[in-house]
């Protein structure tokens, strides 16, 4: 066995751990000096605020001599704020797609904060965020289902990473998502401008979805988005892919069954 092959299995060892250990560690490690960082920096901005009304009040020609100077000051820490509660806002993205990883236990799911955790990780795909003209219409008051959040997740991700993937390579580059409900579904639409799937291959790929086959040796969109689309389906959602001009639409709606678990 050469050196290279050897480093190959040692490395590949090493990425496995990834998702399980490694993120996680990080993520719990960042957490605390965030926290502080965040919580230090709003007490410099409400002492530094107090203080420059004092210095005011009591001096008001020092004050007014060291205006520019303390505008410029009080900008700045407003700044690190700002920059905080975005920095935040991303590693909180990031904890929530990795937590959600671990939850192999069924609960409630509200399906549009499910999405909404899945577009604020989606921000880490460069274009994605860059390239991708994108409406998202996620209301989050809709009913929920029960369900497991581990495969909700991974299965929404291979089915928007799929729409972007074909909105990317469009001229339009759009891509869409939004939540409804009526008095039988809750139901999620992607739609992205890659044009119409082949009606022939969305054929053959909902015979495997409604016969349960795991084969994705067939056409592209089978190696793509089966295996997704069977993990919704266990949950008796109804599929409907649909094409009209330049877009496609996947859409998938769970049933509404009360508390009664719907997932087969």
């Amino acid at each position: 066995m050469t050196g290279d092959k050897i480093y190959q299995l040692i490395k590949e060892e090493f990425e496995a751990t990834f998702t399980r250990e490694l993120i996680p560690g990080i993520l719990h490690n960042f957490a605390n000096p965030l926290n502080s960082i965040m919580g230090r920096s709003k007490l410099l901005q409400r002492r530094s605020d107090d203080i420059f009304r004092k210095l005011a009040e009591n001096y008001p020609q020092a004050a007014a001599a060291m205006n520019a100077d303390l505008e410029k000051m009080s900008a700045e820490i407003k700044a690190i704020n700002n920059e905080s509660d975005i920095f935040y806002d991303s590693f909180r993205s990031l904890m929530n797609k990795f937590y959600s990883l671990e939850k192999k236990g069924e609960s409630r799911i509200n399906l549009s904060q499910l999405l909404t955790d899945e577009m604020r990780f989606f921000n880490f795909y460069m274009d994605f965020k860059h390239e991708i003209k994108k409406t998202m219409q996620l209301s989050i008051d809709i009913p929920g289902f029960r369900g497991n959040t581990a495969e909700l997740s991974v299965a929404f991700w291979r089915l928007i990473r799929f729409a972007v993937g074909r909105a990317k390579k469009s001229s339009l580059q759009e891509f869409h998502i939004k939540t409804e409900y009526d008095d039988k579904y809750v139901r999620a639409s992607i739609r992205d401008s890659g044009g119409a799937l082949p009606s022939d291959e969305v054929e053959v790929l909902m015979g495997k979805v409604d016969s349960g086959v795991i084969d994705t040796t067939g056409s592209t969109l089978d190696k793509e988005i089966l295996l997704p689309l069977l993990i919704m389906k266990n949950y008796q959602a109804k599929i409907i892919i649909s094409g009209e001009g330049s877009f496609n639409t996947i859409s998938i709606g769970f049933p509404l069954s009360g508390d009664k678990h719907n997932r087969q």
